[in-house]
């Protein structure tokens, strides 16, 4: 794992990246709203450096930012993720508690321990399809396919002119280039988990959802299941965004996080 380390003497916050590429929280680090916090925007171990011999966990993941904050003498720090990120970011308050105020877990993913059961089947149908592409592609080394294919799936066909704009097209190109260990570690760490109503019993940190008024419904029902198992949550949705929030509207993320109440 590899970490951007602002400084300072600001509330330590902690920003774990989606799948697909590391620079989902570029834009958030830059917002001149949140130089007064200290921000540590982590890159997961796949998505720097060559990829490890063996696929890290989910609680691998959760264990290298646990790690970070330890070394780094930080005994509390919030805890902003997007995607993918919102696992790592459950699994270490279950597993690192003491080192987890709030959680703000921005559009968690459509994977079947946080979807009610009741919609796992839509789920399965609506995403399987292009993950399945997807994976296919990665497998035989197109990874531009595999990218497309699987960013088109989650964050709409417009994604690519989002990225360019956000991140340049040094971040775009990045971003496909380094997408790789979404396919061959990050899924199957997805597949392996495990997480149900009594593991979400268990934490006790304020959680903050935040999802954007554009994504799909069974994004919205996700979130809504999860403010019914968790047991202290709130909800936002930001008003014409979708998936692609942290890259369109890090500003809006910015406010969410300034208006909170440190924990």
């Amino acid at each position: 794992m590899r970490h951007h380390d602002s400084g300072g003497n600001g509330e330590p916050l902690v920003l774990i990246h989606a799948a697909g590429f590391a620079d989902w929280f570029v834009p958030f680090d830059r917002e001149p709203a949140v130089a007064g916090l200290r921000r540590l925007r982590v890159t997961r171990t796949g998505y720097c450096d060559p990829a490890p011999a063996e696929p890290l966990s989910v609680a691998d993941h959760a264990a290298e930012c646990a790690n970070l904050l330890r070394h780094l003498g930080i005994d509390r720090a919030r805890v902003l993720a997007h995607s993918s990120g919102c696992v790592v970011a459950l699994q270490l308050a279950l597993e690192h508690a003491e080192l987890v105020g709030e959680l703000v877990l921005v559009e968690p993913p459509l994977i079947d321990p946080l979807v009610a059961p009741a919609d796992q089947a839509a789920v399965a149908a609506a995403i399987s399809p292009a993950l399945g592409a997807a994976m296919g592609a990665a497998a035989q080394g197109d990874l531009p396919t595999a990218f497309d294919t699987f960013m088109a799936a989650v964050c709409g066909p417009r994604f690519r002119s989002v990225l360019e704009s956000a991140l340049g097209r040094d971040g775009l190109e990045r971003a496909e280039r380094d997408c790789g260990y979404t396919f061959t570690g990050e899924v199957p760490a997805l597949a392996g988990w495990h997480f149900d109503a009594e593991l979400a019993r268990r934490i006790s940190q304020p959680v903050h959802l935040v999802a954007g008024g554009e994504s799909p419904a069974l994004t919205h029902r996700l979130v809504e299941h999860l403010a019914t198992i968790l047991p202290d949550t709130r909800t936002t949705v930001v008003p014409g965004e979708n998936h692609l929030l942290p890259l369109r509207a890090p500003a809006a993320l910015a406010d969410l996080l300034l208006t909170a109440t440190p924990v």
